[in-house]
């Protein structure tokens, strides 16, 4: 079983969004998947109400009482792999989770200020997991979202992600079916008349499972 967490220190950068849609998309491949809604506010779960994802969403939130069974929950999913959709921050929630991760996904927007939150995060995590061997253990991939290639600002952000030292997935355009899905309670990779936004997603899930120890089709 492999473990997903998306996570950022940073609000408003995606990672709902992106932890559905790639979700879905390992489902599509015949990976079964569990997705942990572990934000308080519930956006996975209020997305995976109409029930038309192809996969499960628990809503567990993470506190200090209940981590021990949050994790064992976790580990002993009966699914081959588990996304964690985590809060903003780099909490207690944000710890926990990544000190079990396999690989943490940090979703980051063009801008200056999520570059800096995205470093932030990525600066915790190693110190959660150690700098030195245990470092290797835990995959860092950074996936440039929402990203407008008709600016300047789109067209540097991979070369400045780059910069933090960790792998870049590639950049996942802003696309309104993103929008339109989520009032659906669908994905990109399910909908009807799907566009480049489905591309996108099966190009970012591709590039993350690439680099893990899980097959990339059933």
């Amino acid at each position: 079983m492999a473990i997903f967490v998306f996570s950022q220190s940073k609000g408003g950068v995606g990672k709902t969004t992106l932890a559905i849609n790639f979700a879905d998309e390992l489902s599509i491949r015949n990976q079964s998947t569990t997705l942990i809604d572990a934000d308080p506010q519930g956006n996975a779960t209020q997305w995976a109400t109409p029930h038309k994802l192809m996969f499960p969403v628990r809503h567990e939130v993470l506190m200090r009482h209940n981590s021990l069974i949050w994790v064992r929950d976790v580990l002993k999913s009966t699914t081959q792999h588990v996304v964690v959709d985590t809060p903003a921050g780099l909490g207690f929630t944000f710890e926990v989770a990544a000190m079990i991760a396999d690989v943490l996904v940090i979703p980051c927007g063009p801008s200056s200020l999520d570059i800096d939150s995205a470093a932030k995060t990525i600066k915790k995590s190693r110190e959660l997991r150690g700098n030195e061997a245990r470092s290797r253990a835990l995959r860092i991939v950074l996936a440039p979202n929402r990203v407008d290639v008709a600016v300047e600002e789109g067209e540097q952000i991979t070369d400045a992600l780059k910069d933090l030292d960790e792998e870049v997935a590639p950049a996942v355009r802003h696309d309104i079916d993103y929008v339109r899905t989520f009032a659906a309670g669908t994905s990109v990779v399910t909908m009807p008349n799907r566009g480049r936004a489905v591309e996108d997603i099966r190009k970012l899930t591709t590039f993350i499972v690439a680099g893990s120890s899980i097959p990339q089709s059933g």
